[in-house]
């Protein structure tokens, strides 16, 4: 049975995909691997959505959706270990919490673990394959194996998760032991400077960063911001239909009332148009797009 995709990404937009099944663990995610495959009806994975926008007319595969409501996170020796289902947040939580350091910056972000791992999710120039340790995914075929941390060739805001299809079902983050009020209150830091910089995506439709940041000017240096860019090229100014730039943040696209995922996607092809007409310089989409958006 068809299942519209709307209510599973940050965005709020999209269409109907051929099935939906939610799962927390990896024992139920087997389960329905196997049984799509035996049937053989094509599918896809998704976390969180919340780097995801998905056509108006939806796509014809079946989606496998990795989430949990309530987190799933334990201290294994000097590793945290967490399920893929569990937010990136609250992983970010836990650790404060247990006086945990190295998993600090994954404060406010949201998605999943496993989504995160998947796309190398980070913030204030750290990303999550920066403290992985190693990883447990599911084969295309459903079956159960265990990945270190090289395995997975990570770049910026890529691994080879992407190209090979395995579906991560629970991590292992290396930490240290730190000050618990001091990481407490750094995560508050990291939580205000988002409020002040990022729409909150529960109110307003968003994706947050539409595009990756731009390769640095030296070697060893930190990433150029693509919203500098983007907002000297005038981006902020510009609407398609329902879909608008955020005010404070040029690098930043709400999904305003009637918005389509149409809109959002001629909105993004007229800011990188800008930058590279202005600069010369390309930028990449770091919002996955499914279907012909």
């Amino acid at each position: 049975m068809k299942e519209w995709l709307t209510d599973y990404t940050t965005f709020r937009l999209g269409g109907s995909c051929r099935e939906l099944a939610t799962v927390a663990d990896a024992k139920a995610a087997a389960e329905v691997i196997r049984g799509w495959n035996a049937a053989r009806i094509p599918w896809r994975v998704m976390g969180g959505g919340s780097n995801l926008l998905v056509a108006d007319a939806g796509i014809p595969e079946a989606v496998l959706r990795i989430s949990s409501e309530l987190p799933d996170c334990r201290l294994e020796g000097d590793a945290v270990c967490a399920s893929a289902g569990t937010a990136l947040d609250a992983l970010s939580r836990f650790a404060a919490e247990e006086g945990l350091e190295g998993l600090e910056f994954g404060s406010g972000i949201p998605g999943t673990v496993g989504g995160g791992v998947c796309g190398n999710a980070g913030a204030f120039g750290l990303q999550l394959g920066d403290v992985l340790e190693r990883v447990e995914v599911l084969t295309r075929e459903g079956e159960k194996k265990i990945l270190p941390r090289a395995a997975l060739e990570f770049a910026y805001r890529q691994s080879s998760l992407q190209q090979t299809g395995d579906v991560v079902v629970r991590a292992w983050f290396r930490v240290r032991a730190g000050d618990r009020a001091a990481l407490k209150a750094k995560r508050e830091e990291t939580l205000a400077a988002r409020r002040e910089k990022h729409p909150d995506w529960r109110v307003q439709p968003t994706a947050g960063s539409f595009f990756k940041n731009l390769p640095a000017e030296a070697e060893g240096g930190r990433r150029q911001s693509a919203g500098i860019f983007l907002e000297k090229a005038g981006a902020k100014a510009m609407r398609e239909g329902g879909a608008y730039v955020f005010e404070k943040h040029a690098n930043i696209v709400i999904a305003g009332p009637g918005a389509t995922a149409r809109d959002v996607a001629k909105l993004a092809a007229r800011m990188a148009g800008a930058v590279k007409e202005r600069f010369g310089l390309v930028l990449e989409p770091e919002v996955r797009f499914w279907g012909q958006v």
